[in-house]
């Protein structure tokens, strides 16, 4: 019996699209592709959710690859959260869970940038607790991610349903004993629910 619902953030419960947001920072096509690829595609952007790297000390090293557009990582790095924005659907879905009486949690590979604007973000009040990436030093599809969610908040894993738009993230959920699915928008999320009588 599902008790708890387990959501990823990025393009589950809020849109994280950063090659629209780099177009914001710069009209310049050449400057765009090399932040997006030296900072949002970089090892460096891993390690900022795995919680190894500063933020400052990530912007040092991809400046030093791309010293010529120094000055729109920066500006990527210390605006990016802002683009953030809930995904069509979620906030309903979250509420009609939350009004059902489930426990919500969060469990999502994102850097400590998480704690800054996390109360801004109406939905997480929904929220029974939220496990971060860069916080625990341990990322999906680990298991020990998993695992760490059901000893913090005294979860059983057969009761929790995990929730998140990449495969291997849901494989890792089952190997630690979640029910998994695989998102694919609210409208098919809010069908699954409801076939399997959780909504």
């Amino acid at each position: 019996m599902i008790k708890n619902i387990v959501f990823d953030m990025g393009n589950v419960l809020l849109a994280y699209t950063p090659e629209e947001y780099i177009q914001t920072i710069t009209q310049d096509e050449a400057a765009a592709a090399a932040v997006l690829k030296e900072l949002f595609q970089s090892e460096e952007w891993r390690q900022l959710d795995a919680g190894t790297i500063t933020e400052e000390a990530a912007v040092v090293q991809v400046c030093e690859r791309i010293p010529q557009y120094a000055a729109e990582v920066k500006k990527a790095m210390d605006n990016w959260h802002s683009d953030l924005t809930p995904m069509p659907g979620m906030p309903e879905i979250v509420t009609r869970l939350k009004e059902r009486g489930y426990k919500i949690y969060l469990l999502s590979n994102t850097s400590l940038r998480f704690f800054q604007y996390r109360d801004k973000v109406e939905m997480f009040r929904c929220f029974d607790g939220f496990i971060v990436s860069a916080k625990e030093k341990l990322v999906k599809p680990d298991v020990a991610i998993f695992e760490c969610l059901c000893g913090r908040y005294d979860l059983l894993s057969g009761e929790c349903l995990f929730i998140d738009d990449l495969q291997q993230n849901i494989d890792g959920a089952e190997k630690a004993g979640f029910h998994g699915h695989l998102f694919r928008g609210a409208e098919e999320l809010s069908r699954y629910l409801e076939e399997n009588h959780v909504l």
